[in-house]
Parts: C-alpha cells; structure tokens; sequence
C-alpha cells in the first residue's frame, strides 16, 4: 500500500469515529459539512467539464439528502417548521438533479446557497443552545 492509499485509509477511519462518536447535534453538521462539500466539489468539475465526477458529486449530495437530512426530520414532517425543511430539502434535490442534467451552474450555486443558510443558522441555534 502505498502513502495515498493508507493516507485515504487513515482519513476513512478518523471519519468513522468521529461519526460513531457524534450527537444527533454534530451529525447534522457533518451531514450539512458532507453536502456541502460535495457541491462545491461538484462545482469545480463541472468547470472543468469533468461530466462523470460532476454527476458523482451532485449523486453523492443527493444521496446526503436523501439518506440523512431528510431521513432526519420525516418523523416530525407534521411540525411546520419540519414541514417546510421537508419541502426546500425535496425542492433542492429536484434542481440539483435539473443542475446535473443541464451542466446549470446557476442552479448548483442556487442549491449550495440555499443549504449553506440552512446549515448557518443550524450552527446559530446551536451557538444559542449551547
């Protein structure tokens, strides 16, 4: 194995930990740190007209959305405030797939600023909380 290969190795288990050992609070944050991510990443490539890695980095967002940000807040989908991050979460997810399909930068920027708010004022009621 070679230092890349056993650097990727190490990162994956310091990230393994770190979510075994995270609240409900802190992994809402690496779910938002996680899309987040993806989308700027998805961003650069398809700059750099990269279409595989581009459509693996919006897949890779939607799959966060889907499977954790969503997940997370269906059982209280009668709340409003969980009713409406429902809708925008869905609403995301739709313009993320019209983004991937059309090359629209417009609308992956659109999408990242729309969660990035999201995951600020997470952050905010955190910083109040705490």
């Amino acid at each position: 194995m070679n230092k890349h290969q056993l650097a990727n190795v190490y990162a994956q288990v310091g990230l393994e930990s770190a979510v075994l050992s995270a609240s409900q609070h802190q992994l809402t944050t690496l779910l938002f740190e996680g899309v987040l991510n993806a989308l700027s990443r998805a961003t650069i490539l398809m700059e750099n007209d990269d279409i595989i890695n581009k459509g693996n980095m919006i897949a890779k967002a939607v799959s966060i959305i889907d499977t954790g940000l969503i997940q997370a807040i269906e059982p209280y989908a009668e709340e409003p405030l969980a009713g409406q991050l429902l809708s925008l979460f869905h609403y995301v997810v739709q313009q993320l797939m019209l983004a991937n399909l059309h090359n629209d930068r417009a609308k992956l920027g659109h999408c990242h600023e729309l969660l990035k708010t999201i995951a600020d004022a997470w952050q905010q009621a955190l910083i109040q909380e705490g």
